[in-house]
């Protein structure tokens, strides 16, 4: 008897458990607005803005973040998320503090800052850094948006930042 109860209470627990899976709120990914398809948030390349400025700092790296470029503009300090670490770094992107810079924005309504960097010119140095192509996508995405191989042929594994193969993947 006590059996049959037991088997009764665990088939009437499993029924109720697709149910409650689709009750609440869930916490897996894709709940973000946008394309969800890689190329990051949709932006206006139909809305320029350019911002002239001085290099305070470029902060971030493997393990500490985005890298953010932090401006002086009119007296006032702005900082600017850029791209993947490993593609500036392959780009050979390293300003220096004081360095006079051109940014290129585009217009972004779901950036935090309202826009995203399109390129960065740097006057000082005579160099420029693409970071966005002309339709707003980001040049660093790789092939697919950003959703090719990955690395050591996985799917999505790997940078997916257009630098080519991951160093870190066994030959």
């Amino acid at each position: 008897m006590k059996s049959r109860i037991f088997a009764l209470a665990a088939f009437v627990a499993l029924a109720a458990l697709p149910a409650a899976a689709q009750q609440g709120q869930g916490t897996g990914r894709g709940s973000g607005s946008g394309t969800m398809n890689g190329t990051g948030p949709l932006v206006d390349v139909t809305k320029p803005a350019t911002v002239f400025g001085d290099v305070v700092s470029l902060k971030g790296g493997p393990g500490i973040g985005m890298p953010t470029l932090t401006v002086t503009v009119g007296g006032k300090e702005e900082s600017y998320v850029l791209g993947p670490y490993r593609y500036l770094t392959a780009q050979g992107f390293a300003p220096a503090a004081g360095d006079a810079v051109r940014l290129l924005l585009y217009s972004c309504d779901e950036c935090p800052h309202g826009a995203v960097v399109a390129e960065i010119e740097n006057l000082t140095q005579k160099a420029t850094l693409k970071l966005r192509n002309a339709d707003g996508t980001p040049v660093f995405a790789g092939r697919m948006g950003g959703r090719g191989a990955g690395c050591c042929g996985g799917h999505g594994a790997g940078p997916m930042d257009g630098t080519g193969p991951n160093p870190n993947c066994p030959k």
